[in-house]
């Protein structure tokens, strides 16, 4: 079984459930996990196995950091604090339980899975093939040293061998599936009559002034006006300081000169390849026939076969290139093609992700220089753009010491750099404006206690690439609560729809008290002047009616053992309330073999994945675990 394991763990269940644990890992601080010292303050043992201050800090500040980038920096309460050091706490034990219960039945990790997996996770290809680039630009973002990652990838293997172990030995009987499938492909037949909240607005309703009176006094935080600021702001941008740079032609063709590459027309080959298709399944001697024959081939096509009539001898696959610098070349063919110096060169037989392939250079251009006049206009724009960049970054750094040194005011600042101070329309926090408040990051920073309670300038804020902000409060409007002669309307309408939500609540309850007690359905809707409408053999996924009168329809119970035959039940709607009567019910049934299968793999999954959760209880109740949280900094 274990076999079947390892052979499954290439697949995409395992490949997306090991994706999981390890970006769940990397959230709650396991680089801490792995070089916590135990110096540190115990928060929890896990069987011994000690959980410090350091490891619940880490993976705690993490949580709130992403929160913080998705929500905003003014996002998480007090509250939301308390529970997400809880959440932060028990993903550690959990992860120290389920790693202690793999290792103690028995499961390893290989160095060399550890190496095939992580070449095989897409976050560090490009093109299909592993980059050391991406790895380490990705791995630097995380904080994680690479022995740290791999330790993660060895952990997150290690603890998925017992899921995987339960989800490929799972089964389902028949039974199962049948029944599963009567339910799913459910249909049921109704009727139902709706009752708009319009017919008990038309009638007179009093609102007295009392009313409105204690529902403003216990309101008072829904009548409040939004707390608003505007700000005066110093701003930078590339594009400006690209306006104020005018070089003069010997400076473009020293500029020139000096990046004459950029202005060179690479090589560029049309290329001819042969690919001999292998199978993933290929044996040793199969491929070696297959090598064979593509070094046949090859020598064939470096004694001008004919391509075409070479393909069709060899059983591979014929594909003629236009012009295409290396760049444009697939990566798995550039080296092969950087070898092809001349027209006429052939590759030595090369393996593809396909097969073997063999690339010929039907015809090759050499590098042409591009002269200064043809490209003047470009060299312009790089010289520009290069500059002001240099400027930029070397300005932006002034800009954020001065407004520090001087947190008091903008204008210092601004005299210095001969930047105008702007200012900002009156915003609030959570409505955009059509200015500088219209990013989100500007109001976030704006409402921080830094800025509007301490009154100090901000930080450097980044608007884009090109545009950053420092801004500091210019006037603030506290919030303040409407008088009661402003929004007396407002209530009145709002009682009004309450009372009348409520005739309609007892309205509909009392027209399904009397369907329930026999009395004829029709007769009941012509009296009060409702319709009924019907739907046959609607499944539980229809778009054709609203989603609260479907859910309704596949809760009530069958109407079969029901003494009326009919079920009754009231759902509720935008606009109103609905009385459903249910009919009749058919079994779903599936005639395919095919969705039949799909089924019952469905079925097989999920109770794979219930045990595995049985077995992670299981494992936690067994473990000895002590907690005791302090206060985090």
């Amino acid at each position: 079984m274990l076999q079947t394991i390892r052979e499954h763990t290439q697949g995409w269940i395992a490949g997306t459930i090991i994706t999981i644990i390890i970006l769940t890992f990397a959230l709650w601080g396991i680089h801490s996990y792995f070089v916590g010292g135990t110096n540190n303050t115990t928060v929890a043992e896990v069987n011994g196995a000690v959980i410090t201050k350091e490891q619940l800090a880490v993976s705690y500040e993490r949580l709130r950091h992403q929160i913080q980038n998705q929500y905003g920096t003014g996002s998480i309460t007090v509250k939301d604090e308390s529970l997400l050091k809880s959440r932060a706490m028990q993903a550690l034990i959990d992860i120290e339980v389920l790693k202690q219960a793999s290792s103690k039945q028995g499961f390893r990790v290989s160095d060399r899975q550890i190496d095939n997996y992580l070449q095989s996770m897409p976050e560090f290809q490009i093109n299909g093939q592993f980059s050391l680039d991406r790895f380490q630009e990705t791995l630097s973002s995380t904080l994680l040293s690479t022995s740290e990652f791999l330790e993660l990838i060895r952990t997150s293997l290690l603890i998925d061998q017992p899921k995987l172990g339960f989800v490929f030995t799972s089964f389902t009987l028949p039974d199962e599936a049948e029944d599963t499938i009567s339910l799913v492909n459910q249909e049921r037949s109704i009727e139902y009559l709706n009752i708009p909240l319009s017919y008990f607005l038309s009638q007179p309703l009093v609102i007295s002034p009392q009313k409105i009176q204690s529902y403003y006094d216990q309101n008072k935080n829904d009548f409040m006006t939004p707390e608003q600021v505007n700000v005066e702001f110093l701003e930078l941008s590339l594009k400006e300081l690209s306006t104020k740079i005018t070089p003069t032609d010997t400076m473009l063709k020293s500029f020139y000169n000096e990046n004459i590459n950029s202005y060179t027309q690479p090589t560029q080959w049309k290329i001819a390849s042969i690919e001999i298709p292998v199978s993933l399944n290929v044996t040793q001697d199969e491929m070696n026939q297959t090598t064979k024959k593509a070094a046949a081939l090859a020598l064939a096509v470096k004694n001008n076969g004919d391509l075409s009539k070479l393909a069709k001898q060899y059983s591979g696959n014929l594909t003629i290139e236009g012009w295409k610098t290396l760049t444009q070349v697939p990566a798995e063919l550039q080296k092969a093609v950087a070898s092809l110096t001349k027209p006429g060169d052939v590759s030595q037989p090369f393996k593809t992700s396909k097969g073997l392939m063999v690339v010929k250079a039907v015809d090759i251009q050499e590098p042409k220089m591009q002269s200064f006049n043809v490209v003047k206009d470009k060299v312009k724009e790089a010289y520009v753009r290069r500059h002001a960049e240099e400027k930029f970054a070397e300005l932006r750094d002034q800009l954020a010491e001065l407004t520090y040194e001087h947190p008091d005011s903008l204008s210092f600042a601004s005299k210095v750099m001969n930047l105008p101070v702007k200012t900002s329309e009156l915003f609030t926090k959570d409505k955009p404006g059509k200015d500088i408040s219209l990013y989100k990051k500007v109001r976030d920073v704006a409402f921080s206690n830094d800025v509007i309670n301490l009154q100090n300038n901000s930080d450097v804020i980044q608007l884009n690439p090109e545009t950053i902000v420092v801004l500091r409060i210019k006037s603030h409007v506290a919030s303040a609560l409407l008088p009661l002669s402003e929004i007396s309307k407002q209530i009145e309408e709002k009682l009004k729809a309450q009372e009348a939500e409520t005739q309609a609540a007892k309205f509909a309850e009392t027209l399904q008290a009397k369907l329930q007690a026999g009395e004829d359905p029709k007769q009941l809707a012509n009296a009060y002047k409702l319709k009924w409408i019907s739907k046959d053999l609607i499944g539980r996924y229809s778009t054709k009616l609203d989603t609260a009168i479907l859910d309704l329809a596949f809760r009530l119970p069958n109407p079969s053992t029901i003494q009326n035959k009919v079920a009754y039940g009231v759902a509720r709607l935008p606009n109103g309330y609905a009385i459903v009567a249910l009919k009749s019910v058919k079994n779903g049934t599936v005639t395919d073999k095919k969705q039949i299968a799909i089924f019952a793999e469905q079925i097989q999954n999920n109770e794979g994945l219930l045990e595995y959760e049985l077995y992670k209880r299981s494992q936690t109740e067994k473990a000895k675990i002590h907690v005791n949280i302090p206060h985090v900094a």
